[in-house]
């Protein structure tokens, strides 16, 4: 069983493309979340729209604040995806809480 994620690794944080294969899924594309021990704490659908996408994070990170995986979420759309949406609706599937992502200069707040 992984140990609790801490707050101060989220910078270490990895994000792997998830093979189409991994499951149904109407998503565009999938990442992995990958912490710093190697284990697959989150998963991150994306589904890319003209001016405005979203994405669907599901987390067995019980311990982290949704202000983190929002941080995360921003951070995997600016370095690895290039997402260039002017706001990004993101849902979490542990609350089904819904946030806005609005893209202020290189990054979304």
């Amino acid at each position: 069983m992984s140990r609790p994620l801490d707050e101060s690794e989220l910078p270490q944080v990895r994000f792997v493309t998830t093979p189409a294969d991994a499951g149904p899924s109407e998503a565009g594309s999938r990442y992995d979340m990958v912490a710093p021990d190697g284990n697959v704490f989150a998963r991150a659908e994306l589904f890319p729209g003209d001016q405005q996408w979203g994405v669907r994070l599901a987390d067995r990170a019980p311990e982290l604040e949704p202000a983190a995986l929002l941080r995360l979420i921003a951070r995997l759309l600016v370095w690895e995806v290039g997402c260039c949406a002017d706001t990004v609706d993101v849902v979490l599937s542990r609350t089904h809480d819904y946030y806005s992502l609005v893209r202020v200069g290189g990054d979304y707040v």
